[in-house]
This record gives structure tokens, C-alpha cells and sequence, in this order.
């Protein structure tokens, strides 16, 4: 019979959510490639958003889905802040400090100079001090790891606000709680004295994707008709966003910025959920083998080297562009298939605590037990 911490914890993994990973990583190489092409209409709608683009806030509404289900799993559980934030450190801190070793060791060796600012990127604060973070003077790409301090950040936080709640509604009153929060910052921030530029990437303004996401998270563990409304809202909304996008969507505007950003987390929501009914053809072609391995084992290495790929293969005293993006494709492949194998697979299999489910420890219940979706 199984006891009562192993039910809580035994979640079932759900591949199609490794295939969105994929997806967003896509979306953000294509972005960079495309820059607001206007020479076809499948290029021109993935290039056109400015700022952000659809990547890094469907990977904020990702996040929120696998790592509130994480953080529930390990209530009750010795060490569970510790523990938790040393995986999030596991599977982050080795690719991140090995690009930020690589770009200081390149910066000097090709200018005699030494990075400068270095401490925004140390602390996880190059989204709050954007200024700070663009003079440092590298010779790699690096503005794009932004996205992992709005994540980090909300590593940090998240699990004290969660844990602090002991019922399946208290926790959904904390999420909207989190969404109103960043809906208001991001008005405020349209103040000509602020402006989403500068400001549009702090943690209050883009914590509204990861609640969102949580919430998605929490319709597993007690259904309510948010995830129905979100798969039958899926077309009409991506029809709208596609719209907007083609007629200049730009989120370092104003009503970008608040609408825009809302309706890009809400069709990203909506995606996540049409991905958790396996039943749909979107489910299984993102839960496919290779959708699935490729977010689970090239992207976060993808997302994190694909600047400098580009840079490099984009450079190249090749005529034809077709050759030299390519290039730039199966580079971008081989250094990811590189980085899992022979740098994070390592620190991914380093056990940190021991497994609830091994140690009988009973976990204090929540009002509702269904099983949670496991996290690649």
C-alpha cells in the first residue's frame, strides 16, 4: 500500500511540458534571427515583437507551472528551502558561471581589459540595474541572461509565500494576488519619468507570468474551469496576439507593455494548458521524442548560447546566408548537446536530500492530494 508522503509526492511526468520548453527557446533564437523581417508573413510575425519577444514569458509561465508543483511536493519535508534552492542552484549556477568565466576570459584575451559591472551578473541583478548590465564591456553576448534573474529571484521567493499557505484557495489568492501586483507595476511603470524600458524587466513586473502559471499548476491538484477556459480560448487568443503582433506590437510602449505583455502570458497559459490534456494533437506533437529531449536536454544550454553562436556564424566571410545560418543551427546544436553531457548532466545527478517517499516522513496535507505533474 503506498503511504501517505509517497502519494504526495509521486507525480507524473509529462513530456509535452519538456516540448513547450523547446518551443520557447525556439521562439526566442527565431526573434533574434528574424529581427522584424518583412519579407514573409512566418517571418515577420515571429520577428515583430520588440523587447522581451513570446520566449521569455512563456518560459515565465512555464516555470510557474513545474516549480509550483516542486515547492507543494516538498512541504513538510527536512531542509525543504535548502534543499530546493541548491537543485534550482544545480541545474542554473554551472552553464551560468561557465559563460560568465568564458566571457571574461575572452573579453581580456582579445582587449587587455576586464569585465566591467561584474557584480550585476554575480547577484542575478541585470534586470534591475539594465544600465549597469550593458556596459560591461564583453566581447560575448550576455544581455540576454536577464531572464534568469527575473527566475532566480523568483526562486527565492516564491517558496516562503507558497509554504506559508495551507490550503489549495489561500494559495490562489496569493497568485492573483501576484498578478494584480505586476499588472499595477507595470502601469505605474508607464510613467514618462520611468518607462518600460528601463524598468519593464524587474521582478514586479514580470512575477504576473510565474503566477499565472502557478495558478495552472494548482488546477491539477483541484479542478476549476480555469484550464477549460484556457484551451478554448487558445485560437481566439493566439488569433489576436498574431494580429497585433502583425500591426507593430511593442512592449517598450505603454499599452504594450500592460495589454501586450498580459496577452502574450495568458496565450502562453493557454498553450500550457492544451499541452497538459494529452488527448490534443498540440500535446503530442510538443510531447514528441524529439520536442520532449530537446527541452529537456539542449534548451537551457540553446538559450544561453545561441547569441554567441550567432555572432559567430553570422560573421563568417560566407556569401550565402543560408550556409552560414546552418551553421549556426548545428553549432548551436552540437555546443548544447556538449554542455548537457559533459557539464550539466553531472550536477542534474548530485543527490541533494533525501527523496520524501524513501524516508516515510509524513508531509502535512493540504486540503486536496491529487498528484501534482512531475518536473523534468
Amino acid at each position: 500500500m503506498t503511504g501517505v508522503a509517497e502519494q504526495h509526492t509521486r507525480s507524473r511526468y509529462i513530456p509535452a511540458l519538456d516540448g513547450v520548453r523547446f518551443l520557447a527557446v525556439s521562439f526566442v533564437i527565431l526573434h533574434h534571427l528574424t529581427r522584424g523581417s518583412q519579407t514573409s508573413i512566418v517571418l515577420h510575425l515571429l520577428g515583430l515583437q520588440q523587447g522581451n519577444g513570446l520566449g521569455p514569458t512563456l518560459f515565465f509561465v512555464l516555470s510557474g507551472v513545474l516549480l509550483t508543483a516542486v515547492i507543494i511536493d516538498a512541504r513538510g519535508t527536512a531542509h525543504r528551502y535548502r534543499n530546493f534552492l541548491a537543485r534550482r542552484a544545480l541545474r542554473i549556477l554551472p552553464l551560468y558561471l561557465g559563460y560568465l568565466g568564458l566571457a571574461i576570459v575572452a573579453t581580456f584575451l582579445l582587449t587587455g581589459r576586464h569585465l566591467q559591472n561584474l557584480w550585476v551578473f554575480a547577484f542575478f541583478l541585470q534586470n534591475t540595474f539594465l544600465t549597469a548590465a550593458s556596459k560591461t564591456g564583453s566581447v560575448l553576448p550576455i544581455y540576454h541572461l536577464w531572464t534568469l534573474a527575473v527566475q532566480d529571484q523568483f526562486y527565492i521567493l516564491w517558496p516562503l509565500l507558497l509554504w506559508r499557505c495551507d490550503s489549495i484557495r489561500k494559495m490562489r489568492y496569493l497568485c492573483v494576488a501576484g498578478i494584480i501586483l505586476s499588472f499595477v507595476t507595470r502601469l505605474i511603470i508607464t510613467h514618462p519619468s520611468l518607462t518600460p524600458d528601463l524598468f519593464g524587466r524587474i521582478l514586479p513586473a514580470q512575477s504576473g507570468s510565474m503566477c499565472l502559471g502557478a495558478l495552472l499548476a494548482l488546477d491539477l491538484r483541484e479542478t476549476t474551469a480555469l484550464s477549460s477556459i484556457l484551451r478554448k480560448a487558445l485560437l481566439p487568443l493566439s488569433a489576436m496576439l498574431a494580429i497585433w503582433m502583425w500591426h507593430g506590437l511593442s512592449l517598450a510602449a505603454s499599452v504594450g507593455s500592460v495589454l501586450g505583455l498580459q496577452l502574450i502570458a495568458v496565450t502562453s497559459a493557454a498553450l500550457i494548458a492544451v499541452a497538459l490534456k494529452p488527448s490534443t494533437w498540440i500535446a503530442r506533437i510538443l510531447g514528441s521524442k524529439y520536442f520532449a529531449m530537446g527541452g529537456k536536454k539542449y534548451a537551457f544550454a540553446m538559450y544561453v548560447f545561441h547569441p554567441l553562436m550567432l555572432k559567430i556564424c553570422t560573421s563568417l566571410p560566407i556569401a550565402s546566408k543560408g550556409l552560414r545560418l546552418s551553421l549556426f543551427g548545428m553549432s548551436t546544436v552540437v555546443i548544447s548537446g556538449l554542455s548537457y553531457r559533459y557539464i550539466e548532466s553531472f550536477f542534474l545527478h548530485i543527490k541533494v536530500g533525501v527523496p520524501v517517499s524513501k524516508v516515510g516522513v509524513p508531509v502535512p496535507q493540504l486540503r486536496d492530494t491529487p498528484a501534482l505533474l512531475k518536473t523534468a
